[in-house]
């Protein structure tokens, strides 16, 4: 991941994540919309691909991109800086530079990866805040089984609707959960990206090429999944839900109230709703964000 300099850095993260989030864009949007499930009381779908039916057949097919506007927005900013960040910090921990990958501890990869990625996500909130709220717009329903109309009609009047009604602060609404599943996602998938791949170039049946990189973009986008997953859920539920009058969420009042809520009510295996979405999602963006930018460092230094 390293590159001649830190601007390269934060530009092949940012180009990186980029082509990664428009090509699962598809996924995240049954991800979410199965993460939200529940939330009002009552399901909808009974799994991944019902879900990805019933939203083209009840909302056309554009429906699987929406939000990606601002996703992509978001990933300019959150994926440069956690990709960009993670090497300047691991450095900054005391290792020189030329260290080999094996000869640096696990730990300082670990902190490396959660910092960078606790760093960037707090960054791009509103970016990610609006993100969901566009893909769970209309999807509760009344009492009566009809669905809530839509409050959106793109990312621009989104924006200025959440500012209006909610103030400038509620663009950084789930900053917690958004946060800490940042944290884990990065301190997993940076650490152990960094750390396997190392192991499999120290032993003589690998090189530095798209099959290790891959492989070992592979195994550490399965382990991001399942560290993830429930603050995923959380944050979703947190950013998603409807929104009182004076704009307190009306089912959760943050990321605690959420997850006692969601384990008394649903049981602990709600943490891993949409996990599959999320693992179908996840493990194609970190293979296709690594693979680009390893051709983008060894292309342009």
């Amino acid at each position: 991941m390293e590159s001649s300099s830190v601007y390269k850095g934060l530009v092949y993260g940012g180009v990186a994540s980029c082509v990664g989030e428009t090509a699962t864009m598809p996924v995240d949007v049954v991800k979410t919309r199965l993460q939200m499930d529940g939330a009002g009381g009552q399901r909808q779908y009974r799994g991944a691909l019902q879900c990805a039916k019933a939203l083209v057949l009840t909302e056309g097919p554009s429906v699987l991109f929406k939000g990606l506007s601002p996703a992509l927005v978001r990933q300019s900013s959150y994926g440069s800086l956690r990709y960009g960040l993670y090497s300047p910090i691991r450095d900054s921990l005391g290792v020189p530079p030329g260290t080999p990958k094996m000869e640096i501890p696990l730990w300082k990869k670990i902190i490396a990866g959660g910092a960078s990625g606790a760093l960037a996500s707090a960054a791009a909130n509103p970016t990610d805040l609006i993100k969901v709220r566009l893909q769970t717009d209309g999807q509760l329903q009344k009492n009566d089984g009809s669905h809530n109309p839509k409050r959106f009609r793109g990312m621009t009047h989104a924006f200025f609707s959440i500012i209006r009604e909610e103030g400038v602060l509620g663009l950084w609404k789930g900053v917690g959960p958004t946060v800490s599943r940042a944290s884990v996602l990065a301190a997993a998938e940076l650490s152990t990206y960094d750390e396997i791949k190392g192991r499999l170039l120290a032993t003589p049946y690998f090189q530095d090429d798209i099959v290790c990189v891959a492989l070992t973009s592979s195994i550490s986008g399965l382990f991001c999944t399942v560290a993830s997953s429930p603050f995923d859920v959380m944050k979703s539920r947190v950013m998603g839900q409807p929104l009182n009058r004076d704009g307190t969420g009306r089912f959760y009042r943050g990321m605690i109230d959420c997850f006692f809520k969601v384990a008394k009510e649903e049981g602990i295996m709600s943490f891993y709703n949409g996990f599959w979405p999320n693992f179908g999602r996840i493990v194609p963006h970190v293979v296709i964000a690594f693979m680009v930018m390893e051709k983008l460092k060894a292309t342009f230094g």
